[in-house]
């Protein structure tokens, strides 16, 4: 058996644990974003791994080995769990499309293995909607599993075509908080470069 694996966002986080009930959590947040509220029910029956670095490509900024080694080892056993019983597996950052929609690549990669990352990636673009994987992150699992380029090469053909998905589903992020504050807040979007230039009145 497989574990399910479902990709989710803050906005969201609270009826997305509730219905899907995880058995394995991965919540990767910015250093300064408080834990969810919601993680409070399930630490007493779900394997919890929650990382902190920010979304970002350049490695001053962004995700490091390490966080990439803890991903891994936190999908092993949910991998693990799966076959004995059924094992579900959420994976969250803030928007639900970034570092969580990458760490999802590379659970499917570990159930396809790297030689197959073309089928990893396809299976991602089914479970999630108009992803934007950290580039950085998929790069560093590249190196530590061996995989000599196979698991960024879907990934960079992906970001060739569709050179403007990334802005496009900033400017929904943007609209939608200015509907609704509280939605920007949710997100943590006033740590998010531009976030004044884009929205004065937060």
């Amino acid at each position: 058996m497989k574990p399910r694996i479902r990709v989710g966002g803050l906005h969201t986080i609270a009826a997305d644990l509730e219905s899907f009930a995880p058995t394995h959590l991965i919540g990767i947040l910015d250093p300064q974003m408080p834990e969810p509220e919601a993680y409070a029910p399930l630490r007493s029956r779900t394997d919890l791994t929650l990382l902190r670095f920010l979304d970002r490509d350049r490695p001053e900024e962004g995700p490091a080995s390490h966080h990439v080694v803890e991903s891994l080892a936190a999908i092993d056993r949910a991998l693990a769990a799966a076959r004995t019983g059924p094992a579900r597996l959420f994976i969250h950052c803030h928007a639900g499309a970034s570092r969580s929609t990458a760490t999802a690549y590379l659970a499917l990669v570990r159930q396809h293995g790297p030689a197959a990352a073309d089928a990893a990636f396809a299976e991602l673009l089914a479970i999630t909607n108009k992803p934007w994987p950290n580039r950085r992150i998929v790069a560093l699992a590249d190196a530590i599993l061996a995989a000599r380029g196979r698991l960024l090469a879907p990934l960079d053909a992906y970001r060739a075509a569709h050179p403007n998905r990334l802005e496009a589903y900033v400017r929904l992020h943007y609209r939608r908080a200015r509907r609704d504050p509280g939605y920007g807040d949710r997100l943590g979007m006033r740590a998010w470069p531009g976030y004044r230039a884009r929205h004065p009145q937060g």
